[in-house]
């Protein structure tokens, strides 16, 4: 294993030319990839020819996910012509630099979880950066389309239709998905993401057949394991993670309020809750179909959440009031939030702390966004599983370098300003 520090003469003359403002140049040297080394030396043999150092075979894969060149072949060529691209990643001698079979021979070599050890140790960096800090968090996954003919080719002899295997170029694709009229055929991308950055704090890769809900439980505790310092307090998530396992790990296990939209599985507009019942939106409907008035906790037993009836506060008309009850105070309603983790919460539904937070669940969707558009995520050009695990990663870790790199440029000024 290489470590290139040596620059040449013609490559000490080009670095004198390289700006110092130049953006992709602010993201490298604002990383310590010395950690990289490590996590690869079990991965190269000790005798032989040197190969090329893996943390300059690792910025050159960023190339592609930073939008520099589009794909290996590409990136091979402007190694060998663009002098700019080759002193970045640290290649300094022009007569020397990588094929792009050796960047395919390098992602095996490795390995995904390799890939994935880097990305973990670069939202670390970004952690002590203070860019993430984790406190509110949102869940949800995302589809890419396998780069393989979806409809696989015939491995029967039949003439026209029929239900017979097919052989498809990436076995491990599957068809998954999105809504009841939008299927695909590929990977899912699950992501637990940092509200105040938009950035990813966790991915897992999965085919495309896998459901979101079973995916919330790994994705927590994955981050807590690799980020122990961080404190989630809230998480937010679509109504695909509305499961009663979620809801007991979030709150009970790890001390999570949960923000998750019901899923009315099946009901028409709302989900029987006893006398009462809740709207998709979280509201409290009395037997009579008004909305109950929150009249707070009451601390002294378990924090229970009284409702009163709408009618004897004057804000509704009901034809049933003096049915429903004789008292003058009206029908009252009691809500256990530590019995009804689903249904109710720690933090009620319908509440604006509830809705203010359910919101941060755009986080998610903007690092989808994101991934997909700068960071090719979408832009799938490998098969397999493993590969596509790789790919995810060096997606996510450009998208966080990017960010890294800008706020570090911000910064710059400030520093110094407060050195001098």
């Amino acid at each position: 294993m290489k470590k290139d520090n040596q620059l040449s003469f013609a490559t000490y003359e080009a670095s004198l030319k390289l700006s110092s403002n130049d953006p992709i140049k602010l993201i490298f040297d604002s990383i310590d990839w010395s950690f990289i080394y490590p996590l690869v030396e079990d991965k190269y043999s000790h005798t032989g020819r040197a190969g090329f150092d893996p943390v300059s075979l690792f910025k050159a894969q960023l190339l592609i996910y930073l939008g520099e060149v589009k794909s290996d072949r590409s990136l091979a060529s402007s190694l060998n012509f663009n002098t700019r691209h080759c002193l970045l990643c640290g290649f300094n001698n022009f007569l020397d630099t990588p094929t792009h079979g050796v960047f395919s021979q390098f992602r095996k070599r490795v390995g995904e979880e390799t890939f994935y050890q880097i990305f973990r140790k670069i939202i670390a960096q970004a952690i002590v950066l203070n860019i993430i800090n984790g406190e509110n968090v949102a869940i949800d996954s995302t589809h890419i389309t396998a780069y393989s003919n979806k409809f696989g080719k015939k491995t029967c002899n039949c003439k026209g239709k029929c239900r017979c295997e097919r052989a498809y170029s990436d076995p491990d694709a599957k068809w998954g998905a999105k809504s009841e009229t939008h299927f695909f055929f590929g990977y899912k991308v699950h992501m637990l993401v940092d509200r105040k950055s938009g950035l990813p704090l966790e991915v897992i890769v999965t085919s495309g057949e896998k459901g979101d809900s079973p995916y919330l439980k790994p994705l927590i505790e994955q981050t807590k394991e690799n980020h122990p310092h961080l404190e989630i307090k809230n998480a937010s998530a679509d109504a695909a993670y509305d499961g009663y396992d979620n809801y007991r790990l979030l709150v009970r296990d790890h001390k999570i309020n949960p923000f998750i939209a019901l899923n009315r599985r099946g009901a028409d507009e709302s989900i029987p809750f006893g006398e009462l019942t809740v709207t998709a939106d979280g509201k409290y409907l009395c037997m009579a179909g008004h909305q109950t008035i929150n009249w707070g906790k009451d601390k002294s037993r378990s924090n229970r959440l009284k409702l009163r009836c709408p009618a004897a506060l004057g804000k509704a008309n009901c034809l049933f009031r003096h049915i429903c009850s004789s008292s003058s105070y009206g029908r009252t309603f009691y809500l256990y939030p530590e019995r009804e983790l689903r249904l109710v919460g720690p933090v009620p539904r319908g509440t604006s702390e509830w809705k203010l937070n359910y919101n941060n669940r755009t986080a998610a969707e903007r690092a989808n966004s994101e991934l997909k558009g700068e960071h090719k995520l979408d832009n799938l050009r490998v098969r397999g599983l493993k590969n596509v695990q790789i790919h995810a990663y060096l997606s996510s870790t450009a998208q966080v370098l990017k960010r890294i790199g800008r706020v570090l440029s911000e910064r710059l000024p400030e520093l110094e300003y407060a050195a001098t």
